[in-house]
């Protein structure tokens, strides 16, 4: 079991691609690649806390999609692109 942390995936936040340089056509497309990365190196039994900013969505179910696919036991600071709403869907999941 390890332990991660990180910040500011920003899953499904469309801009992120335009100001980060990200190399990607669509979100969809950035969502596959970056579940698959982070797969790749974090398990099931891992704990991952993540200091802000998970996910840009206001649709709880895109939310508990992206998520739901993610190894590790996740622990979320609240970041300011993360919507109350949404934090409070994911809480059943992570």
């Amino acid at each position: 079991m390890s332990i991660f942390f990180t910040s500011d995936p920003h899953y499904h936040h469309a801009n992120i691609m335009k100001y980060c340089s990200r190399p990607f056509t669509s979100v969809e497309e950035m969502d596959e690649e970056l579940i698959k990365r982070w797969n790749s190196v974090v398990t099931k039994s891992d704990t991952i806390y993540i200091l802000g900013d998970l996910i840009f969505t206001k649709d709880p179910a895109e939310a508990v999609r992206i998520t739901t696919q993610l190894n590790g036991k996740i622990i979320l600071i609240k970041g300011n692109h993360d919507h109350s709403n949404i934090l409070k869907v994911l809480s059943k999941y992570i």
